[in-house]
């Protein structure tokens, strides 16, 4: 099991012992809180500068700057970072305000410990929160990332497999502009004898979250057919929800129709082979059968089982 990452907390109050006294408790009530104090906003700006910081837990009623203030300076430059009004001076006016201005959470001093435990309790919930939408921001940046680089056409799907996205070896393959394919469905792009097949595959992957590999006849721009290898995946969250759905796929007509063509002509010679009233057969460098006519099976009795890797 993995251990929890300490949570840095900035408090900026401008009453040292109470920032002292904050820090304490927080520490005392959650062992992964580690809380830095700042007794004035300018002073918490310096050490956003030189520290990185989950959380800012500030007061309202400060000189030069107050906490709305502060706040709003804080994000110019640390835009999504959690931030929590813990004010002494409360009212139903600076509570909207403070929604208002987007501040992630309210609360207002209390007498007695068991403020402290809630205001524990909000930290590590504005952090995990704020944690996962980095994590979900770094997956969505690896994925474009992904997208552009990758050498095989990609779409990005909606929840409800309406393509959402098309990399240049996409429109390549499918002879469309991105904008073209962009809002179509899934349909688009199967013939409709196989869409039942594919609705049924769609629906299992995001049921059961599985990986689809399949060769799958696919309609290009000018209506051709072609036959392509796709991988399918629905991409989830630590929470399970879906972050994206998207499939990787190659033009593969050329090399089936290679293998059509070889086993056409395999079975071609294999049966004019039967035909002849000579033994034929063919053994590997260490004399073990690997191919015959019927004619040998005949004369030797042997099913072709038992002549199957047979020494000569």
């Amino acid at each position: 099991m993995s251990t929890p990452s300490p949570i840095r907390v900035l408090h900026v109050d401008d009453e040292p012992g109470f920032g002292d006294m904050v820090a304490e408790f927080l520490e005392r009530e959650d062992a992964h809180l580690d809380v830095t104090t700042a007794t004035s906003a300018a002073d918490g700006i310096e050490r956003l500068e030189e520290t990185q910081f989950d959380c800012i837990v500030s007061d309202y009623d400060m000189p030069d700057q107050n906490g709305l203030q502060f706040f709003e300076s804080v994000r110019d430059a640390h835009p999504n970072l959690p931030f929590i009004l813990f004010t002494g001076k409360g009212s139903e006016e600076i509570a909207s305000d403070a929604i208002s201005a987007g501040v992630d959470d309210y609360l207002q001093k209390q007498g007695g410990t068991g403020q402290y435990t809630l205001l524990a309790h909000r930290i590590t919930n504005a952090v995990a929160q704020y944690r996962s939408e980095q994590e979900i921001e770094a997956s969505q940046e690896r994925l474009s990332l992904f997208f552009e680089q990758s050498p095989l056409g990609a779409l990005e799907w909606t929840a409800e497999f309406d393509i959402a996205r098309a990399n240049e070896q996409a429109e390549e393959i499918l002879g469309f502009a991105e904008e073209e394919l962009v809002g179509s469905s899934w349909r688009r792009l199967i013939p409709e004898a196989e869409q039942d097949g594919v609705a049924e595959m769609f629906s299992e992957m995001l049921a059961e979250s599985k990986a689809y590999d399949v060769e799958q006849e696919t309609i290009t721009s000018d209506g051709e057919r072609i036959i392509c290898e796709w991988h399918h995946r629905v991409v989830r969250d630590e929470l399970g929800d879906i972050v994206t759905v998207f499939s990787k796929f190659q033009n593969i007509s050329q090399r089936v129709r290679r293998e059509e063509k070889l086993a056409k002509e395999r079975a071609f010679t294999e049966q004019a082979l039967d035909t002849l009233d000579d033994v034929f057969y063919v053994v590997e460098a260490d004399g073990t059968l690997t191919r015959w006519n019927e004619r040998l099976s005949e004369i030797t009795g042997h099913s072709d089982v038992e002549l199957d890797g047979k020494d000569v």
